[in-house]
């Protein structure tokens, strides 16, 4: 196997704790029963997908969401039930990272949208210090390229502005398909399932 060069980490259960179910508990009070039918990690209505990949904005995702539900929610009662799911920064990776980026370029790649950047940069700032985005040589983040995982293009395109050698290059990622999709375009890649931490799984794959 190629030796490692370059890290490309996904954010969400990877450097950062998130939890579907406190959301959908929030979502349930709101009264929107079974929520997961209409937004999870790889299924979702297309507003969270426009979202994602930054077609619409926080306003007007808040009224596409009462239209689509048929509901009279606050503003304030949707974001806060959306940004329920996000828990806290993984204080042992992003030390994993701070440690290790001067030895690989390091880069991240997130289907996120601004609504929750809004909520986890100065989440970082505040709880950890330093800026998030200075670990990486560059972020990425879906709604600011306009596409998202899976889409191979998506990560094609990130090779290609930065100049990388998939070959080179490992992806860490805990969805499985956007796993796939980056071996699809030839990328070294790791499936960090649940109880997996990149502090260790990656020490022996890298060497360090």
């Amino acid at each position: 196997m190629t030796p490692v060069k370059n890290l490309i980490f996904d954010l969400g259960n990877v450097l950062y704790d998130i939890d579907f179910d406190i959301m959908y508990a929030q979502f349930d009070q709101l009264g929107i029963p079974n929520f997961e039918n209409h937004f999870t990690l790889n299924k979702s209505d297309q507003l969270f997908f426009d979202l994602e990949k930054g077609l619409i904005n926080e306003v007007e995702f808040c009224e596409g969401f009462n239209q689509l539900y048929q509901l009279s929610l606050s503003h304030d009662q949707i974001i806060t039930a959306w940004n329920s799911l996000l828990i806290g920064f993984r204080k042992e990776s992003m030390e994993w990272v701070k440690a290790n980026q001067e030895l690989y370029p390091t880069f991240l790649f997130s289907n996120t949208n601004q609504i929750h950047y809004d909520y986890f940069i100065p989440q970082y700032a505040r709880e950890i210090g330093g800026n998030f985005e200075q670990l990486f040589k560059t972020p990425y983040y879906s709604h600011k390229m306009g596409m998202r995982k899976p889409d191979p293009a998506s990560f094609q395109s990130i090779l290609d502005q930065e100049g990388l050698n998939a070959a080179e290059t490992l992806f860490i990622d805990d969805n499985e398909p956007n796993v796939v999709a980056a071996a699809s375009v030839g990328l070294q890649v790791l499936y960090l399932k649940p109880g997996m931490f990149i502090e260790t799984e990656l020490p022996p794959i890298l060497g360090v």
